[in-house]
Parts: C-alpha cells; structure tokens; sequence
C-alpha cells in the first residue's frame, strides 16, 4: 500500500492527496446496502477510525455537515494535522436552493463554509463543493460566485462540487471554478469512463471516487441482497468470482480495482470502524496484481436505479 500513500497532484489545485481518501458518512450516520444499513458507531469509535487512517498515511478527509456530527469528530482528530487535505460541502438550505434569492444565496454559502471552519478547527477549508450539484444550479452560477469570493478571501483553497450522474459531473467539470468533482465508481458502476474521466483530464478536474463500494453492495452484506436488489448480488458475485476473492476478501478487491482505473486523484474509502478500515486497506494491497488485469464491465445492464443509492427507499418499499 505504500503506493497508495505517496502523495499526488489533486488535479490543477496545487494541492496533493494520497490515493487513498477516507469518507466519513458512515462514521456518523446510518449507511449500507440495500436491506442492511447499519447505525453509525459512537464518537470515541469514529473518532479513533480517522485517527487510524491518518495512522497509516491517509491524507485526505471527506466529510460534509449533513453527515451528522462528521464535521466534528474530522476536527476533532484531524484538526491539527497540517499536512491533511480535509475536504467538505456545503450545507444544502433546508427550504431548498430555489428558495434564496442572490444575496441570500451567498450569505448562506459563506455561513455554511464558516460554521465547517469552527467545527473542523481550520483557519482553511481545502475543499468546499457543492453537495448534490445538479446542472442547473452549476449554470445559475450564484453559488458558484459565492465560492469564488470565499477562495479570493483565502477562506477555501479549492472549491468543488459532489455530484451524481453524467450530467452533472460533465457541468461541473465544465465550470472553470469548480476544480475537484466527487463521482460515484465502482466495480458495478463504470458510467463514467467513457466521458467524463476524458473530460477531466482534458480541463485538469480532480476526480475524487466516492461508492467505492457501492454502499455496502460490495462486502459481504452483497450475498443477502434479493428481491428487486437480487441483480446486484448477482453483479458482486461475478465480480468477486473474477477477482477470485472471498465474500469477505470482496471489500479490498474492490478497492484494488479501482485504484487500478486511470481517473481518480483519489479514492475515497468508507469503513464504519477502525478494524473495517484495517481490513479496507490490507485487503486492497493484497488484491493490486490480481485486479490490474481485470477489465469487464460485471454491471452491464443494470437498471440505472440499483446503482444510485437514492433509487433504493422505494425499491425496499417494493421489496
């Protein structure tokens, strides 16, 4: 894994990362698969997990205010640590974006980023995205001003924005201040190789990998998955069966692939624990040579909705 924690170049920002990045909804609010979301564990638990990861030369933090208390137990181990690259979002307005008219808008955006600086004990935020950008509120271009602002400040190194779907990460990539763009990849779930890898290269976005595990599908919790879910375990295990790896083994042979795909500046990990991160990052080292070689496409011809996790409340409903 020392790879792995050599840093790199976060895209055109100046700024570098490992290749490996730890995500922190699972740290403290209830995450997983389909059918098996889990509670988050206590503070001292979440807390002790960021300060594993920074243990073994992680160097980039993602979190965000709607993860509960993240915000808090990030600063809380990593507040200190100067060479650690923390990344957040911006709080979503709880009426709406369209709700706020211009001046609201950036009054909301520059209370979001300062409420994330007190909470993360930072004098600067390295990132600040947008959370959820969709490709109309990228071209309103208000929000985005407002990051610009907060950036000639000095209050944000970078801004950025998470996203979900082609569309949007191609808008996003398309903005000229909009220099780190979070997206969904995965084993199951390579929509984004054909377009919008290309396209961030070509414009020098930093590509950070959230859903390397799509959520859960792709650890062990992927076998007990069944009903409108049942195509998805299928996927995982023909996956798993490629990588040669046990249910258990998935988790790091999932990571190793996509440590192995050109595109991400980084890939963000998402353990609930210490000893789940343990097993993230051992496994992923075990799985590198094996996974190189790997190049299907095990979630063609998946509906659209089992690999977005916003789809899966009303499959559940069904199920």
């Amino acid at each position: 894994m020392a790879d792995s924690m050599q840093r790199r170049p976060l895209g055109g920002t100046g700024l570098t990362t490992t290749a490996l990045g730890l995500g922190t909804v699972a740290l403290a609010v209830p995450y997983g698969a389909p059918q098996g979301e889990r509670d988050a564990v206590d503070a001292a638990a979440a807390q002790a997990t960021i300060e594993r990861a920074l243990e073994r030369g992680v160097r980039f933090v993602d979190t965000a205010p709607a993860y509960g208390d993240a915000e808090l137990l990030v600063g809380a181990a990593a507040g200190g640590v100067g060479d650690c690259l923390v990344a957040t979002k911006i709080a979503v307005p709880a009426a709406g974006w369209e709700a706020l008219d211009e001046r609201s808008t950036r009054d909301h955006v520059r209370a979001s980023a300062e409420a994330s600086l007190r909470a993360l004990r930072r004098d600067v935020l390295d990132v600040l995205s947008l959370h959820n950008a969709e490709p109309e509120l990228i071209a309103r271009g208000t929000i985005v001003a407002a990051l610009a602002e907060l950036r000639a400040e000095g209050l944000i190194r970078a801004a950025g924005a998470s996203v979900y779907g082609e569309a949007a990460a191609l808008a996003a990539i398309g903005c000229d201040e909009l220099a780190v763009v979070q997206v969904a990849m995965n084993a199951l779930d390579r929509t984004h190789e054909a377009r919008v890898i290309p396209a961030a290269a070509r414009r020098g976005t930093a590509l950070v990998a959230r859903s390397a595990l799509l959520r859960g599908v792709l650890t062990p919790a992927g076998q007990a998955l069944s009903g409108p879910f049942a195509p998805l375990r299928a996927a995982a295990e023909a996956f798993r069966t490629a990588a040669g790896a046990s249910w258990e083994q998935l988790p790091g042979a999932a990571v190793a692939f996509l440590l192995g795909r050109p595109g991400p500046a980084c890939v963000l990990l998402g353990p609930r624990d210490s000893d789940e991160l343990d097993v993230l990052l051992d496994g992923a080292a075990g799985f590198a040579d094996v996974t190189a070689r790997l190049d299907e496409d095990w979630g063609a011809g998946l509906a659209r909705e089992l690999l977005d996790p916003r789809s899966w409340p009303a499959l559940e409903r069904i199920a």
